[in-house]
């Protein structure tokens, strides 16, 4: 078994592992293939695929943000067939590996729902203590989400201020909310209010 690295999003490899997304993530939480096409073509998400025999198992999708010092792992996922049997783990271990490794990013981030949430956790993810509703990519809707970090060794959480300016970038580039996008007020506000985190 074999992890490689896509840098240009094509091939039967590229073609697997976005048929696998399909079936995998419901229409609402999936962006659409044409932009994450774009973003690994141009280096501003990595993509890394568990591969055995020429098939895809799995695979881990991260966004660079170095301007604002963090990383969003913004979709992992395993073949449902071989599921359980530590393949997210060690797609997880290997980003640990470049995470730490990426001078300029302070923290790597995640959204989850109630049962990755528990898998994010027990790799070393911890919760914001903020409500956190993650928007649709096919409608004005929102729905809750676990927010989790890793900071790096001897790094601190992210304060108020600067996990607001985050999830602003995550709603504008990986979702792409207009900044008028009530969605964005709304989340900050969730944020800003009291000492959430």
């Amino acid at each position: 078994m074999l992890t490689k690295q896509i840098t240009h999003a094509v091939g039967p490899l590229w073609e697997q592992a976005m048929s696998l997304y399909c079936d995998v993530f419901p229409q609402w939480e999936r962006e659409p293939i044409a932009a994450i096409e774009q973003a690994v073509n141009s280096g501003e998400s990595r993509c890394i695929l568990l591969c055995k025999d020429e098939q895809v198992l799995g695979m881990s999708l991260t966004e660079i943000y170095p301007t604002l010092s963090f990383a969003m792992l913004g979709y992992l996922f395993i073949a449902p067939d071989y599921q359980g049997q530590g393949l997210g783990k060690r797609l997880c271990h290997e980003l640990f590996d470049f995470f730490g490794a990426h001078y300029s990013l302070k923290w790597l981030l995640v959204e989850a729902e109630s049962g990755p949430e528990a898998f994010y956790q027990k790799l070393g993810f911890t919760k914001f203590n903020v409500e956190y509703l993650s928007p649709h990519y096919d409608d004005a809707d929102s729905s809750p989400m676990a927010l989790m970090y890793r900071s790096k060794p001897n790094q601190g959480k992210p304060s108020a201020i600067e996990l607001s300016n985050i999830v602003e970038h995550i709603f504008t580039q990986s979702y792409y909310l207009p900044l008028d996008d009530p969605r964005h007020a709304q989340q900050r506000q969730r944020i800003l209010a009291k000492d959430v985190l």
